[in-house]
């Protein structure tokens, strides 16, 4: 009787774990529901986006990024398609999945980024894990027109990326963070081109600068730190 009594608990134990995970897998997917923008700012699917990337100034990312662009498959998958996106414009061949086959100790697990996603740090660690040459910039400790110089500089040589992690409640977005890379600069209108991984809910996006650098030295709670931004300089030969 007693052994009865003890398989029906485990067997009850075992169904509400595997309701629970499947509840907890089914909020993981993306479901397709494009969010409007906020005012400030603007579709890169729109005439004005389109003009903005004609006029742009700094925009050799643009090409390489957009032709390898993924969209994220979880939505804890922001940095896995970050990285996938930077790594295969930088001459890699991977997918999200395989973006976890490494041989590093010290790179996050594909359990943890899909129920805890990554930091900034922990992001760029996975990016050297498949030969990345990386460098970590949190936000609170660079100046806005360090930022500006940079971005300018990067978008204008070839081979080399960035990746920016920020908080979107700052951009007038739903309050989560995020990481995606970065395109294009529009030195007159001071706006930044963020090919958003979430595609789903937003499209390729231009975003104020100076906003976008607000947004990156929000506190990431998981860290303790600022967000901020990676540079991807290439990779180790």
């Amino acid at each position: 009787m007693l052994k009865k009594i003890l398989l029906a608990t485990v067997a009850l134990v075992l169904i509400a774990f595997l309701t629970l995970a499947g509840m907890a897998w089914s909020r993981l997917q993306p479901e397709i529901n494009l969010l409007e923008l906020p005012d400030n700012l603007v579709s890169h699917s729109g005439n004005r986006g389109h003009e903005l990337l004609q006029n742009a100034n700094a925009k050799l990312d643009y090409a390489p990024l957009a032709e390898n662009f993924e969209s994220q498959e979880l939505r804890s998958f922001c940095g896995v398609a970050s990285g996938v996106t930077v790594l295969n414009s930088l001459g890699r061949n991977i997918d999200q999945s395989s973006f976890f086959d490494h041989d590093s100790p010290e790179a996050k697990s594909r359990m943890d980024v899909t129920f805890g996603g990554m930091t900034l740090d922990e992001f760029a660690t996975l990016l050297a894990a498949h030969g990345a040459v990386v460098a970590v910039h949190h936000a609170d400790s660079i100046e806005v027109d360090e930022f500006r110089e940079i971005v300018r500089r990067n978008l204008n040589e070839p081979g080399n990326y960035l990746v920016v992690n920020y908080q979107r409640e700052e951009l007038g977005q739903r309050r989560v963070g995020h990481i995606s890379p970065v395109a294009a600069y529009d030195e007159e209108s001071e706006l930044v081109l963020i090919l958003d991984t979430a595609s789903y809910n937003y499209p390729p996006t231009w975003v104020p600068l100076t906003q976008l650098h607000e947004a990156m030295k929000a506190l990431d709670p998981s860290s303790g730190k600022s967000r901020g931004f990676v540079e991807v300089s290439g990779l180790v030969e």
